[in-house]
């Protein structure tokens, strides 16, 4: 995704991609009190503060969102740790929210993927500029401020490509993904996925990949 905001969090036109996602809202920006917040939710399990998390967000739907989410039987799905990471931590705080948000909405909870890779954390990825790079952009723009444009500009393409290739096999679908009725099974694990609307819970977005 861009980053770029748009109306409701859907996907711009020009982003979207075939196997990409159809939008993303953050319920919160990640500073001061709510980036501690979550750190004290992932670092110590203070799972209140899990739940007065979702009882925030909750006053941020709208009433209309909520209805929608439940006539297309949305199904809330976590973003898997890693099976060290979690045992390390003793618990996923995307999990935890994930259950509490499908609770409150009154959706299907269901951990429909597993994280097979352990990946670094994306928000701690760095990317430089090479000497080649730099000097190029010295070359064909004269004006200081043209040129730290185009390095911040040069420096998010890097930086989403690292994250993409990062992340890219991270994840598969948990073998254990339950069925929701007999009307499914037909097309198998792969159909049931396929005719299933998601709504994917993590406790920070970076990229949006």
């Amino acid at each position: 995704m861009c980053g770029r905001s748009s109306i409701g969090g859907i996907t711009h036109v020009r982003c979207r991609r075939p196997l990409g996602m159809d939008g993303l809202v953050a319920l919160f920006a990640y500073r001061e009190g709510i980036q501690v917040a979550v750190k004290r939710l992932k670092y110590r399990f203070v799972r209140e503060m899990g739940e007065a998390f979702v009882d925030l967000a909750r006053k941020r739907i709208d009433s209309s969102v909520v209805s929608y989410l439940q006539r297309e039987a949305f199904r809330v799905v976590p973003v898997p740790l890693f099976r060290t990471r979690e045992r390390r931590r003793g618990f996923n705080q995307a999990a935890v929210l994930g259950e509490l948000f499908a609770t409150l909405l009154g959706l299907d909870f269901v951990p429909v993927l597993v994280r097979v890779k352990n990946t670094q954390a994306l928000a701690e990825l760095r990317v430089r500029l090479s000497s080649n790079e730099e000097k190029a952009i010295a070359d064909k723009y004269l004006s200081l401020a043209q040129r730290r444009i185009a390095q911040w500009k040069l420096l998010a393409e890097k930086k989403s490509r690292l994250r993409a290739d990062e992340i890219r096999g991270a994840f598969r679908i948990n073998s254990k993904f339950p069925p929701r009725g007999p009307r499914q099974r037909s097309g198998g694990r792969a159909g049931e996925i396929r005719n299933s609307k998601f709504l994917l819970v993590d406790d920070v977005w970076t990229s949006g990949g």
